[in-house]
């Protein structure tokens, strides 16, 4: 049985995202619209104020909270996507690791040997980083993957007081970040995506990675050079599902037992912004 067969139904799978990975024919047209730029025109097109009659169906259809907005006019449907909820709070007690946005968790190990499988396929962490600088920094450590559905919450914040130097940003493509696309393509590495290395107070030098998705053009990112406070705003994802890695060192945290548990067989929690998923080992 092959993978689409297997995960095709998995949660978070759209029926035509999983036509366009299910066959040759299928993933033809999946690299033709990248290659035509279609992300790109979409995402131009949602920018603009003829996207605005979007917004309505979109909240009826995936029932959206939109009490913290009341009476809010929207831009563009970018901008009610990318709308900051002044509402959120995360969890500032010291020793918590806090998640840093409304996502699917699931948790890997990385290897000794700085390998780590997901999704059916192995990753290094110079795929990650585009350089072997970090292979022994976070070898034997975990590599946490927070997926952002299109209805998540899209901003994203610190997971602990610390600083940071500078984002490192990788051109790539803008594959959906849907389970079965993920299964289908190496979609962490292929994306384009932005990284830096959090130097933070409780668990040490932590990497963390956004990844861009279908129509997902923008990654923003606040700050460069900067000291920075647990739960801080760090940035944004405009429009669409999009994903955050973070890597660990090896016993620099310890996971909720109840995540874990729910987690294993790379299952995914939902997890939301700001709320505690462990603490420091």
């Amino acid at each position: 049985m092959n993978p689409i067969e297997m995960y095709g139904n998995e949660p978070g799978n759209d029926k035509s995202v999983v036509f366009l990975c299910s066959s040759p024919f299928g993933r033809f047209l999946y690299n033709l619209s990248l290659f035509l730029q279609v992300p790109k025109i979409m995402g131009f097109f949602l920018r603009t104020p003829f996207s605005r009659f979007m917004i309505g169906g979109f909240i009826k259809k995936h029932k959206i909270d939109m009490s913290a907005f009341e009476g809010r006019k929207f831009a563009s449907f970018n901008d009610f996507f990318t709308r900051k909820d002044f509402s959120r709070n995360a969890d500032t007690s010291p020793d918590t690791l806090i998640s840093p946005c409304d996502s699917a968790l699931s948790i890997f190990n990385i290897e000794e040997n700085s390998v780590f499988r997901i999704k059916g396929f192995d990753y290094t962490l110079s795929d990650f980083f585009g350089t072997e600088e970090f292979d022994s920094v976070f070898a034997g450590g975990t590599a946490l993957v927070f997926r952002l559905a299109a209805t998540d919450y899209h901003r994203y914040c610190y997971i602990d007081s610390g600083s940071l130097e500078k984002n490192h940003f990788l051109k790539g493509k803008l594959y959906s970040v849907q389970p079965v696309c993920c299964r289908t393509f190496r979609v962490y590495t292929k994306n384009r995506r932005s990284w830096t290395i959090l130097h933070t107070k409780n668990f040490g030098d932590v990497a963390q990675i956004e990844i861009g998705a279908f129509s997902v053009g923008g990654i923003k990112n606040h700050h460069e050079n900067y000291s920075f406070s647990k739960g801080e705003e760090k940035g944004y994802f405009d429009l669409h599902g999009s994903t955050i890695v973070m890597l660990f060192k090896k016993g620099s945290i310890m996971l909720d037992k109840a995540i874990v548990e729910k987690s294993a067989g790379e299952r995914e929690v939902c997890v939301k912004y700001g709320e505690p998923i462990g603490k420091k080992s």
